[in-house]
């Protein structure tokens, strides 16, 4: 079985929404524990950066491969976003965003440095992220036809 080059740009602007995701993760939870020393709240603010951060990585290079590929239209990418982002918004808050939460917190009480606990958090949220992700792609292709 051949790997699309669709899929591996797909594949590639997940991890690069993670890379963004990953600098943004550990940057929020640091400048917040210098204000407060609240385990919810510093775990919320790695939320907030891993959103912050992955969605303008992720955005960037969607962009670029768009491009690349030819979709010169603002209308042909706006319609690949429309089909991305509400599934990736929803599987981001059923799945990654908890995961990050209640695993940076769990790891922040017993006692992990915050910079490593937001970090370890990540790459378990983003594992089951990016399998979430292409389920849907499957998913979504099998029922209109359409890939993302």
């Amino acid at each position: 079985m051949r790997v699309s080059q669709r899929f591996i740009d797909y594949n590639k602007q997940l991890f690069f929404g993670e890379i963004g995701a990953l600098a943004g993760t550990p940057v929020f939870p640091f400048v917040t524990s210098r204000l407060t020393r609240d385990p919810s709240i510093i775990s919320f603010s790695a939320v907030t950066g891993a959103l912050v951060g992955g969605s303008v990585f992720w955005l960037v290079v969607k962009v670029y491969d768009e491009r690349r590929h030819g979709g010169h239209s603002w209308r042909h990418l706006a319609g690949q976003v429309a089909w991305f982002s509400p599934a990736a918004l929803l599987i981001s808050l059923l799945v990654y965003q908890p995961t990050l939460f209640l695993a940076a917190r769990a790891l922040i009480v017993g006692g992990t440095l915050v910079v490593l606990a937001a970090l370890a958090s990540q790459l378990l949220a983003f594992a089951l992220y990016l399998a979430a992700m292409n389920i849907y792609r499957l998913a979504l292709h099998q029922m209109t036809g359409r890939w993302i």
